[in-house]
């Protein structure tokens, strides 16, 4: 009994650490997005001899949007060496004590996490080769921002963005009809 208390302790600490920083994360995305959407459309930028309305805090923004996805990715990764490392461990104590507290301890839902951290892997390394870099031009062929690095960092979040939210819709769907439940 003494060892379930733990547990629960454990998992409210890990629940309330991930709440507090989804609400940190969310209240930094909303200050940034009304400052993006409410300071500085009177700013005319003069690019090629035409005028362009651009905001103050566009910059604050993309930074931002990086640094989500960048985090995102940190995180995905972070969690699949720590649960590929408890996994190790795991199986060395199955093998030494089959019946242990330890092994009982066990959830069953972290054979899911490689897949993840594979998958999100290769989406991000197929993204890369997938970015071409291309110059942004207005109608009149004149080129607006041509800084290579920056447009094939911006087409990797992208595509990143793009795979992995198709994978998120489709585990849910796949989640509702009840392939992933135990049997």
């Amino acid at each position: 009994m003494k060892n379930n208390n733990k547990i629960d302790e454990v998992k409210e600490i890990k629940i309330k650490a991930s709440s507090w920083a989804l609400w940190i994360l969310l209240l930094i995305s909303a200050v940034i997005l009304v400052l993006f959407y409410g300071v500085g459309y009177d700013v005319t930028e003069f690019h090629n001899n035409e005028n362009l309305t651009a905001p103050t805090h566009t910059g604050t923004l993309l930074v931002w949007l990086y640094a989500l996805v960048a985090i995102t990715i940190a995180v995905i990764f972070l969690f699949g060496v720590i649960n590929g490392s408890r996994n190790w461990k795991y199986r060395r104590i199955v093998k030494k004590r089959p019946k242990s507290e330890e092994t009982a301890m066990r959830d069953g839902r972290s054979g899911y996490v490689a897949p993840v951290f594979l998958f999100t892997a290769i989406a991000v390394a197929v993204s890369i080769f997938m970015s071409k870099g291309v110059p942004v031009r207005l109608d009149g062929g004149t080129t607006l921002f041509d800084n290579e690095t920056l447009l094939k960092l911006t087409e990797v979040c992208l595509y990143s963005i793009y795979a992995l939210s198709a994978a998120t819709l489709l585990s849910l769907l796949l989640s509702m009809l009840g392939v992933f439940k135990k049997k």
